[in-house]
């Protein structure tokens, strides 16, 4: 039984110390989360509608928060200077176990954005460089497939994940390209609902039970996802994302959960040295929740998500904490 939790340790450890230039930010694409930590029944079918809400306004250099004068100051001449994202994300999931084995799960976030950046014409702030957009649209689809590859008594359970991300959100808006003062202001593709580009997704979960009356199993998680050029040939780095999950049921239908995540994302590559493109970054979050049986076909559930620690090549900008709820109806055996 030693063994489990140093197999867990290892899978944590291990995308730790990926390199950098693995990418996509939690408030473009999503947070960080061992999916499989929230304790819903495993039904043949489950359907999930989720909200989640992340905004991007903390200016970040290195390890410590940072200020405008000091990210203008490192900008370049006329080049765009990241200042805000608020994502407002609404996910719809469904979830197929085809045997004890083998699940499939699909999903379409639709995406309501705003995003502010500012052109670096002056040494100082000026709020007539600023632009603006509100925007809404579906986003990328993402299909994974899980088939579990060990199941004996007293192992831990070791399941593999792979599948791929779709072209499918809205690459292109009306406004997407301004002029400011005749120098051209475009809102990146990164930022838009979708990237315009196939990725690819592969991973594995450890999940191992644990002792004591409504405790979780402990659960780690691995997922790594490379991202192919996109959108106007932009290529949002590749991603990796750790996690390790259990929980507590005190009553039958209420299970409080606790997850450690982490992800670690490069920086993107655009095809125009002016256009924004996101720095590398690391972070680690603390993610406490809830999720309440209200009868034996639906749950609801809360997650917040607090950043207690990251580190960026470059001055960039990032959200302190994410908030996500949802429900999930489960049917059949």
């Amino acid at each position: 039984m030693r063994s489990v939790p140093m197999l867990a340790a290892v899978l944590l450890a291990s995308a730790l110390f990926v390199p950098a230039r693995a990418h996509a930010t939690c408030g473009a694409e999503g947070c960080p989360l061992v999916r499989d930590g929230f304790g819903a029944s495993a039904k043949r079918f489950a359907f999930d509608l989720r909200f989640q809400n992340v905004t991007q306004d903390q200016l970040w250099s290195g390890t410590a928060k940072t200020d405008l004068a000091e990210v203008i100051a490192g900008a370049e001449s006329h080049g765009e200077v990241e200042l805000y994202t608020r994502t407002r994300s609404w996910v719809a999931e469904g979830r197929l176990r085809i045997n004890d084995d083998l699940r499939l799960t699909a999903t379409l976030p639709y995406i309501d954005r705003e995003h502010r950046h500012w052109l670096r014409h002056t040494p100082v702030f000026n709020p007539l460089f600023l632009d603006s957009w509100k925007f809404q649209g579906f986003a990328d689809a993402t299909v994974i497939g899980q088939y579990r590859v060990l199941h004996r008594e007293g192992l831990p359970a070791v399941t593999l994940q792979g599948g791929a991300k779709l072209p499918t959100g809205k690459t292109h808006l009306d406004d997407e390209a301004r002029n400011n003062f005749g120098f051209e202001s475009t809102l990146e593709p990164s930022a838009r609902p979708g990237s315009g580009s196939l990725d690819w997704i592969a991973g594995a979960l450890v999940s191992q039970s644990l002792p004591g009356k409504g405790v979780l199993p402990l659960t780690a998680s691995v997922l790594a996802r490379w991202n192919t050029k996109g959108t106007d040939d932009y290529q949002v780095g590749n991603e990796v994302q750790a996690g390790l999950s259990s929980g507590w049921a005190p009553l039958a239908r209420v299970t409080l959960l606790a997850q450690v995540n982490y992800s670690a994302h490069g920086s993107d590559v655009s095809a125009q040295a002016s256009e924004a493109a996101h720095s590398a970054m690391k972070s680690m979050y603390a993610t406490p929740g809830v999720l309440v049986r209200v009868s034996r076909l639906v749950s609801v559930y809360g997650l917040y998500q607090a950043r207690v620690w990251g580190k960026s090549d470059e001055a960039t900008f990032v959200a302190t904490n994410h908030i996500l709820v949802g429900t999930t109806l489960s049917l059949g055996n």
